[in-house]
C-alpha cells in the first residue's frame, strides 16, 4: 500500500512495524484512485463495493463480514426534515467497523498474526470482531473508566482487555510500547486503511442521496477518523465532476474534552493539547489532541465548516430525543443531535442535512440510564 505522510510529505510503501512516520506523523493512502462509476462493484453491498477505489492492496475481501451499506433514513427533528446515517447496525454496533473492516483485510494481506489497539470501547470491540473473523490474536488497552459493557464485548470475541488506569493517553502510551515485531499495532488513529474505510461512507451516501452531495454533515470527532473519510471523499467526487460543492462538515465535542473547538475558536494552525475541564458521558470523544490535526482543520477550512460544543445535559436530551424516535445512540453518537440543534438557524428549509448515528446505547447503558 502506497501511503505518504502530510506532516512531512515522506512517501513510501507500509509495513507493519513503522505504523507511523520517524517524524511522528500518521500515514495516510497516496494517492485515491479517481473515483469512477465503472469500478463500482454493483452486486457488493459492502465497503468492498468501493474496493478498487480506496488505493489498499485488497481489492475485495478475503473474509466477508457484512460492514457498510448502512441505511439512510429520514425523520424530522425540531420541525425539519434531517437523514439519519444508521452505522451502529454494523456488525459491532458502531461506525468504527468501517475502518477497522479495510485495515483488517489489509493487515491480513500483509501476513499479520497479532494486533494491538488502545480504544475507549469502540475501535477496540470492532478490532475484537474482526480479529476473531480473521483467526487474529488482539489485545486490546482501555481506559479504566470505559463502560463495563464495552469491556464485556471486547472479551466476548476472545481479545484480551487491558484496562489502564489515568486519562485516555495512558491507554494510548501503553498499546504503543507493546508493540512487538510479530504485532502490528492496528491504530483506528494512525492506520492509513481504517482512513480508507472511512471514505466509503462518502461514496456510499452520494448513492443513496441519488448522485447529490449533501449540504450538511454533523460528526461527533476525537480521532476524526469518520469526518476525514467524509472530506476525503467528496472530495473525490467533487474532482470526478460528480458533484458541485462539498458539504459543510461540522465537529462536535463535548465542553469537557474539547481541543479541536479551542485551536478552531482561537484561529491556531495547529490543536494544541488541553486539559480536560472533566469527564465527559461521550466517552468516545474524550482525546485530548488529534493525530491527525492539520488534516482536520484543513477539512473545516475547505468545507466551511464549524465546530461545535455540548453540555453533558445536551447530550443526555440528545440521546433521549433519539430514543423517543426509536433509536437508541450512544451518548458519543447524541452529540450530532446537540450540533444540529445549535445550527438550525444556519440551516435552510430545503437543505439536505446529515446525522450520523455511529455507536448503539447498548454499549453504555449503565452509564446513561435515567
Amino acid at each position: 500500500m502506497d501511503v505518504r505522510c502530510n506532516h512531512c510529505g515522506l512517501k513510501t510503501q507500509l509495513n507493519i512495524q513503522d505504523w507511523r512516520c520517524d517524524c511522528g506523523g500518521a500515514w495516510e493512502p497516496d494517492g485515491i484512485p479517481e473515483f469512477n462509476i465503472s469500478k463500482i462493484h454493483q452486486h457488493d453491498y459492502s465497503i468492498w463495493r468501493y474496493g478498487t477505489l480506496l488505493g489498499l492492496d485488497v481489492q475485495r475481501s478475503a473474509k466477508p463480514m457484512g460492514v457498510g451499506w448502512t441505511p439512510l433514513v429520514s425523520t424530522q427533528l425540531d420541525n425539519h426534515k434531517v437523514y439519519l446515517k444508521l452505522e451502529y447496525l454494523s456488525p459491532s454496533g458502531s461506525f468504527k467497523d468501517r475502518g477497522v473492516n479495510a485495515m483488517v483485510e489489509q493487515l491480513y494481506t500483509m501476513g499479520a498474526s497479532a494486533v494491538s489497539e488502545d480504544s475507549s470501547g469502540n475501535a477496540g470491540a470492532s478490532l475484537a470482531a474482526h480479529a476473531a473473523h480473521f483467526g487474529i490474536k488482539a489485545d486490546i488497552y482501555v481506559p479504566e473508566y470505559a463502560s463495563e459493557e464495552k469491556k464485556r464485548q471486547i472479551r466476548v470475541y476472545g481479545a484480551k482487555v487491558i484496562s489502564v488506569p489515568g486519562p485516555r493517553k495512558a491507554a494510548e502510551v501503553a498499546a504503543q510500547n507493546s508493540v512487538r515485531y510479530d504485532q502490528a499495532y492496528a491504530s483506528h488513529a494512525y492506520h492509513p486503511a481504517y482512513l480508507a474505510g472511512q471514505i466509503t461512507a462518502a461514496y456510499e451516501l452520494w448513492e443513496q442521496l441519488d448522485h447529490h452531495a449533501p449540504d450538511w454533515i454533523i460528526c461527533p470527532v476525537a480521532q476524526g477518523g469518520q469526518f476525514l473519510g467524509y472530506w476525503f471523499g467528496f472530495k473525490s467526487l467533487l474532482e470526478a465532476g460528480l458533484i458541485k460543492k462539498l458539504p459543510r462538515l461540522v465537529a462536535v465535542q463535548s465542553v469537557m474534552v474539547a481541543p479541536i473547538y479551542a485551536a478552531w475558536k482561537a484561529g491556531l494552525d495547529r490543536i494544541p493539547e488541553i486539559k480536560p475541564g472533566g469527564e465527559t458521558i461521550a466517552e468516545g470523544v474524550a482525546i485530548v489532541k488529534p493525530i491527525r490535526d492539520l488534516r482536520l482543520l484543513q477539512a473545516l477550512r475547505e468545507t466551511h465548516g464549524q465546530v461545535i460544543i455540548a453540555e453533558e445535559e445536551e447530550i443526555l436530551e440528545g440521546q433521549e430525543l433519539m430514543a423517543r424516535q426509536g433509536y437508541f445512540i450512544e451518548p458519543t453518537s447524541a452529540l450530532v443531535v446537540c450540533g444540529f440543534r445549535k445550527l438550525i438557524e444556519e440551516i435552510k428549509e430545503d437543505d439536505i442535512v446529515i446525522l450520523p448515528l455511529t455507536g448503539s446505547g447498548l454499549k453504555s447503558v449503565s452509564k446513561t440510564y435515567r
